[in-house]
């Protein structure tokens, strides 16, 4: 089983460590450890069901591991911040060629205020992530 993700902004080769972690953007690194700890304890082979342990085992080392590292660095979340604010401004300016396929998503290109619309997703997102 390949673990590949081809939605959102993944589709633009950009992966959303805050969403992976189910974190707002704004979070700070107890807040982003806590979160990090809960999902690694509902991904862990020992308290996955068998049939998922491998599917588990994938988000857990070629997701979740590498957003927590990228995020818990001060400097690397400061610079990545910096990143994924450009990236959105770019697609701002190429929103007319962005096929948006979930409601969440057409939502967020109406909203007045695209940061709290996207940390309230994310909160209301991390409640069922990782129900494997």
């Amino acid at each position: 089983m390949s673990l590949q993700i081809d939605r959102g902004l993944a589709r633009f080769d950009y992966v959303d460590h805050y969403a992976i972690l189910g974190v707002a953007i704004h979070a700070q690194g107890d807040e982003i450890r806590k979160r990090y700890l809960k999902i690694a304890r509902c991904l862990h082979p020992d308290s996955c069901p068998e049939a998922n342990k491998q599917l588990a085992s994938q988000l857990l080392s070629k997701l979740v591991n590498p957003a927590y590292e990228k995020l818990m660095q001060e400097r690397e979340r400061t610079e990545y911040g910096v990143l994924f604010r450009l990236l959105g401004q770019r697609l701002i300016q190429a929103k007319d060629a962005i096929e948006l396929k979930s409601e969440r998503a057409m939502q967020l290109l109406r909203v007045s205020d695209p940061d709290n619309f996207y940390n309230a997703s994310i909160g209301e997102l991390a409640a069922s992530q990782y129900q494997i």
